[in-house]
């Protein structure tokens, strides 16, 4: 059940009744009811119109599992697009997440959809998430920013817009029915998606020969302290074909050993090694770890 927020029947209606296509920029910060939000409206321009759904928040994506940014096109979604960005926060990784999100909305519009809905990421404030936005926004060009707000916090980011005839900007007020997560529940949030996606896991191999390598890729001559790293299996569009955890590099750097759902071998045309290691097996509240 969704809680309809003050002004979001407005928003519906202006996408229903639009007759160009429409892509939907939502930014807001953690914990501003975007995801709710984004629900409701790629809900209800589905009735009427194919529509695509981008979740650009690699924390606490709704469509992949951490670490990546989906795309779902509605009302009849078939098996989500992926971008494997390698971390669950756009810091250290921007030019991952931007060229992610670019390269999903691309698709959406390869794929038809006549609305795109973008869920963006968290990072708001400061000199550096008003660039960030900044630039997301600048390379996706939406037709529609919609500014979730509990004050005048995204003043500064929505005045580089506001002036542009081809841009709608909506702002609209923070729900009061919006809960605030604390820390601990969204990384419990993100081991629960992880053991959900490797549930099927198994161990397998896969040769390196040929591969592209990209990311935080190891000195694949002595690749000590690699168990454990998150790697993503990509097609040759650098969408993900799976997501695999290390579990050994054999010597030469020849072939690599990763627990992993079933995937197919001849679909890889690259690996990304990401900056997370996952141990499964360990206590609630340590699964991941970070690398720098």
């Amino acid at each position: 059940m969704i809680s309809i927020g003050e002004g979001w029947k407005d928003l519906a209606s202006a996408l229903r009744g639009s007759d160009a296509g429409e892509r939907v920029y939502v930014v807001g910060a953690t914990d501003s009811g975007k995801t709710t939000l984004c629900r409701y409206l790629v809900d209800t321009a589905a009735v009427q119109a194919r529509t695509a759904y981008v979740d650009c928040d690699t924390g606490q994506s709704r469509i992949g599992p951490p670490t990546t940014e989906g795309m779902a096109v509605y009302p009849d979604p078939s098996e989500p697009y992926l971008r494997f960005v390698g971390s669950t926060s756009p810091g250290g990784h921007f030019v991952q997440t931007i060229t992610g999100a670019k390269r999903l909305v691309e698709k959406a519009d390869e794929l038809s959809a006549r609305v795109t809905v973008i869920d963006s990421p968290g990072l708001v404030s400061g000199g550096v998430g008003v660039e960030f936005q900044f630039q997301m926004i600048d390379l996706l060009r939406p037709t529609r920013i919609v500014a979730l707000q509990r004050g005048r916090e995204l003043e500064r980011l929505l005045a580089n817009f506001t002036r542009n005839p081809g841009v709608a900007v909506h702002r609209i007020a923070v729900s009061p029915a919006v809960v605030v997560r604390p820390a601990a529940a969204r990384r419990r949030y993100r081991e629960e998606r992880f053991r959900v996606y490797f549930a099927g896991a198994e161990s397998q191999e896969i040769s390196l020969r040929g591969l592209g390598l990209q990311g935080r890729v190891p000195d694949l001559g002595n690749p000590r302290g690699i168990g454990g790293r998150l790697v993503s299996l990509n097609d040759p569009e650098n969408f993900v074909v799976a997501l695999g955890i290390v579990e050994d590099l054999h010597p030469g750097g020849r072939r690599l050993e990763i627990f992993a759902p079933p995937f197919d071998p001849d679909a890889v045309a690259s690996v990304r090694f990401g900056s997370v290691s996952l141990a499964l097996g360990a206590a609630p509240g340590s699964i991941e770890s970070f690398r720098r």
